[in-house]
């Protein structure tokens, strides 16, 4: 019975680990022993002001969560919650936050996509959140060069429609690069409400966002 599970888990999923590329034994999926174990290994919180972070944006955490949202490798998210959710509930108890919103992502990208990846890694952490709309079909942030293309880019782009007044508010995402959408949440945020605080946590951080500053 052992041996025909095997099988067919090989059926459904593909053989290569999604960080190094190797071959999967019988008894791994998704990841090698190898790469699960520098996950587990690596996953101190960190922080720049506000903002919270597990990893930094290098080559194996690019392929990690490129896999998870592009190559329709969904499973992925009960293994990413299953490394971050205890440092994710440490700032919903220290920052005594209200309200959770991931970051959305279109109604286009979402069809395609088949689901938004912040939200199911919520989900499997069991981490009540509330949705804001994404009303604008933005760019990929990795198409803009300048700073100013890309904050015109999510200018206007999200639509919230409860209230969140004296509340403190985590904004998750899976990758900060620049800043700029989670940037235009907060503003939306504050032009409609006055909140105590926001917070930003993000599985991983670009070292482009760490060397430049940013005021949440």
């Amino acid at each position: 019975m052992k041996f025909l599970i095997q099988k067919f888990k090989k059926l459904l999923f593909s053989d290569n680990c999604s960080i190094c590329l190797k071959l999967l034994k019988n008894d791994e999926t998704y990841l090698c022993k190898k790469c699960l174990d520098y996950l587990k290994e690596n996953n101190q919180i960190k922080n720049k002001g506000n903002f919270y972070y597990i990893y930094y944006y290098n080559e194996k955490i690019r392929r990690l969560i490129g896999d998870y949202k592009l190559k329709n490798r969904k499973g992925l998210d009960a293994i990413l919650s299953s490394i971050i959710k205890d440092e994710l509930q440490k700032i919903l108890l220290e920052k005594e936050i209200d309200t959770v919103i991931p970051v959305p992502i279109s109604k286009k990208r979402e069809l395609e996509r088949g689901f938004n990846q912040v939200e199911e890694i919520l989900k499997c952490c069991d981490i009540h959140y509330s949705k804001i709309d994404r009303v604008k079909d933005t760019k990929h942030m990795y198409e803009l060069k300048s700073s100013s293309e890309r904050d015109k880019n999510v200018k206007d782009a999200f639509k919230i429609e409860f209230d969140l007044t004296d509340k403190n508010i985590l904004i998750v995402d899976d990758i900060l690069t620049t800043g700029a959408t989670v940037k235009e949440i907060a503003r939306e945020i504050r032009k409609l409400y006055k909140v105590k605080g926001i917070y930003v946590f993000s599985i991983a951080v670009a070292n482009r966002f760490l060397m430049n500053e940013f005021n949440s």
